[in-house]
């Protein structure tokens, strides 16, 4: 698979952001589920894209079934690729700001 096909999922999903005007910021509810999940002393870190992810759905643009399903080939897509879609996105989204 090309680099560029793969690239494509974080890409897809920014740009999904900025046409709907959605941010990686994080409301009151996800702020409270970091808090619990650092009690648990559990380790949850949502990457940019999967902030977008969850925001998205928040928003109504993307069920949740789109959303997992969206993740699920970013994931594969990071695995291969490292990181350098969601720092496209990040400097994209950045500028915005």
């Amino acid at each position: 698979m090309a680099k560029s096909a793969s690239l494509s999922v974080a890409n897809k999903v920014c740009e999904l952001a900025e046409v709907h005007r959605v941010t990686t910021q994080q409301d009151g509810i996800s702020r409270m589920a970091v808090a619990i999940t650092c009690v648990t002393e559990d380790i949850v870190e949502l990457d940019m894209i999967e902030q977008l992810l969850v925001n998205l759905k928040k928003k109504g643009i993307l069920t949740k079934v789109e959303a997992l399903e969206i993740q699920g080939f970013y994931l594969r897509e990071r695995r291969q690729f490292s990181k350098v879609s969601a720092e496209r996105c990040e400097a994209r989204i950045e500028d915005r700001q």
